[in-house]
């Protein structure tokens, strides 16, 4: 994505290696990112008919046990010693496991009660995040160890943010596919939501398998046969101790849980305000908006990346992040002018300039992740990707459990009654008030987080130096 020759041979990951890779996490777009903030919601609720509160409390309730896991997964991979290495084996099984199940997450049986489908949704979501689960892990572990070079970090996740932005062009089409002409009601003619989404999950599931399985069969672990397969075994309980006490860690896990948290608690929402407030209830021609909105946003984001990825070697990425952050916030509330039912295109404007700012966000955390395993490694002498990982991965989901929570009651404070094809208008002024608001000030948290957070640059190429004298280079 932009020069390397500053980067050293031995610290580069192989192109074919890195390309794997970041295709390869896509899988967790297509198997949580569509599924919770796309999908849920409209096909559930508009669709089967279910209580939003009843879904929020279900989606809860299904990442409340994906948080759980995760920290288990973590260390069970830290721990496993096969001729495979740590990580690949379980992504393997993880992403075959997780693309069998997905079709039925969307196959309750219409026929039973409102809680008969809840119950439903419990149990197949259970087995369905567990499996995931077993892939996600190893996979954000293995990211942290590709890679000694804090540039060569960056450069990683620029790949990995670039096949984000292309396959969210594709995701930002979904509810305008599954809506759409070719799954309508054939009788009445009308969009049928529930035909649309219960077909395409065969097709994600595809998606699933095929990306999931790349870097389970293409990438290399690195620090695997010089260091990791020597190392200690590390007890859960211990792992847990010694990753609670690595306090830069705490600065990218609370700037992460507060921007996830004011994102996904007005996700949905966004979604009905979007059909509702700007389109008249009618969700085609919302889903058509939406559409163009995510590809202006992948557009956007694209273009930025070498743009990004040029700064990121002449500033530390803090000072990047928290820019971003602040035009992220700018470009939300600009909404405020933008939700016009009679240029129901403006939304693409904020959407388009928190396109680039807030993919930054995501762009640079991982690397910074990646330079904490150095700082821990420093602390507990033992290469811990896997436990690092799995912990600030459960603050994460925390936060989406709490959204989802919070988006399923948002949608009831504001007074949203399914049953009406138009809602009152104080309704609708009420959504879009919390729409716009809401984010902002969770936001603001995350912003003092960042720029609190204290490896720069010149800290990161003083730890390296440590560990390479200690331990000497991987």
């Amino acid at each position: 994505m932009s020069r390397r020759s500053h980067i050293p041979e031995s610290d580069r990951i192989p192109f074919w290696q890195k390309i794997a890779f970041a295709l390869g996490g896509k899988m967790d777009y297509f198997a949580t990112g569509v599924t919770v903030s796309m999908l849920w919601m409209p096909y559930f609720n508009i669709g089967l008919k279910i209580n939003p509160a009843l879904l929020g409390l279900g989606l809860m309730l299904l990442r409340a046990w994906d948080a759980i896991s995760d920290p288990i997964m973590g260390n069970i991979s830290d721990n496993a010693r096969t001729r495979w290495g740590r990580r690949r084996p379980f992504m393997f099984v993880g992403a075959i496991l997780t693309a069998a199940i997905y079709p039925f997450l969307w196959r309750p049986p219409t026929g039973w009660s409102e809680m008969g489908m809840f119950f439903y949704l419990l149990f197949v979501g259970l087995l369905f995040f567990t499996s995931f689960t077993c892939w996600s892990m190893p996979y954000y572990g293995l990211q942290l160890e590709l890679t000694p070079n804090y540039d060569e970090r960056t450069h990683l996740t620029a790949w990995m943010s670039f096949f984000s932005k292309i396959v969210a062009l594709a995701g930002g089409w979904i509810m305008a596919i599954v809506t759409g002409p070719w799954f309508a009601n054939p009788e009445t003619g009308e969009a049928d939501i529930v035909n649309g989404v219960r077909t395409c999950s065969w097709f994600i599931a595809g998606m699933i398998v095929v990306i999931g399985l790349m870097p389970a069969l293409f990438v290399k672990e690195r620090y695997y046969e010089k260091e990791s397969s020597k190392q200690a075994r590390d007890p859960l309980w211990q792992s847990i101790k010694e990753t609670f006490r690595c306090k830069p860690l705490w600065f990218l896990i609370g700037a992460s849980f507060f921007l996830s948290l004011g994102n996904s608690s007005v996700m949905s929402l966004g979604q009905y305000v979007n059909i509702y407030l700007v389109n008249g209830g009618k969700v085609a021609d919302a889903s058509i908006i939406d559409g163009w909105r995510y590809t202006a946003m992948v557009v956007v984001g694209i273009l930025s990346l070498p743009l990004l990825t040029w700064l990121s070697e002449k500033y530390d990425k803090k000072i990047l992040v928290v820019a971003m952050l602040t035009l992220a916030m700018i470009g939300h509330l600009l909404y405020y002018f933008c939700l016009n039912p009679d240029l129901p295109y403006l939304q693409l404007i904020p959407a388009v300039l928190q396109a680039g700012s807030l993919s930054a966000f995501w762009m640079f955390m991982p690397s910074m992740k990646a330079d904490v395993a150095d700082y821990d490694e420093m602390d507990t002498y033992r290469r811990r990707e896997g436990a690092l990982n799995a912990f600030y991965s459960w603050f994460i989901k925390a936060a989406h459990t709490c959204a989802m929570g919070l988006g399923g009651l948002i949608l009831e404070i504001s007074g949203f009654d399914v049953l009406l094809a138009e809602q009152p208008v104080e309704v609708l002024a009420r959504m879009k008030w919390i729409f716009l608001l809401l984010p902002v000030v969770i936001w603001m948290l995350s912003l003092v987080l960042v720029a609190r957070y204290p490896l720069t640059r010149q800290k990161l190429t003083d730890i390296r130096s440590l560990l390479e004298d200690r331990r000497g280079k991987l």
